[in-house]
């Protein structure tokens, strides 16, 4: 709170002339990133464009605000800028004749949070490859668990963004694929 009040030019205590408690002002921060993942209503395709559009667009600034994903395990993300993310999922899933769009909506908000938090630790990871700490480990490690070690070094190479996008991308076409099966036949 008093970061922010020092931001702002003004003392903690003017802050609660705004907002009750330091969680109400972290809804309110949450809230207007959330704004930032807004796509379209009018994304070009069907269903799965709509879906990938939206859990794109999410990807991308919840990278941009790392701070975030803590937040949306524990405040109950009830601004107008997240209930209209729900919304947006929810209507498509609701249109494309899904029985039950609320599960297809947290599906793809789960998917998306996952390869978040996937992706951080690699930046992480990366960040700590000449830590000899690290080094010492995957060596320890590749005696008794060689594959695992040997995709936990390549976590540790430049190109974490690249191979995050890769990840991301197939794992959320498996993700739809799955929808896809599920998706009743008249639908």
């Amino acid at each position: 709170m008093r970061r922010v009040a020092a931001e702002l030019g003004v003392t903690v205590g003017a802050l609660y002339w705004y907002v009750a408690t330091k969680d109400e002002l972290l809804e309110l921060a949450l809230d207007e990133v959330l704004g930032e993942a807004r796509v379209p209503d009018d994304v070009p395709g069907e269903w799965r464009d709509a879906l990938a559009a939206q859990a794109g667009r999410m990807r991308q600034v919840l990278l941009r605000h790392p701070w975030a994903l803590p937040l949306l395990g524990r405040l109950p993300n009830i601004g107008p800028n997240a209930v209209e993310l729900a919304d947006a999922a929810l209507g498509v899933a609701t249109r494309a004749g899904f029985p039950d769009p609320g599960a297809v909506a947290a599906a793809l908000h789960d998917q998306v949070v996952g390869a978040v938090l996937a992706q951080t630790g690699l930046r992480h990871t990366a960040a700590l490859a000449g830590d000899e700490r690290l080094g010492g480990y995957l060596a320890a490690a590749s005696e008794v668990h060689p594959a695992a070690a040997s995709a936990m070094r390549a976590g540790t190479g430049a190109d974490v963004a690249a191979r995050s996008d890769r990840r991301f991308a197939f794992s959320l076409g498996c993700l739809l694929d799955g929808l896809a099966a599920r998706l009743p036949d008249d639908a």
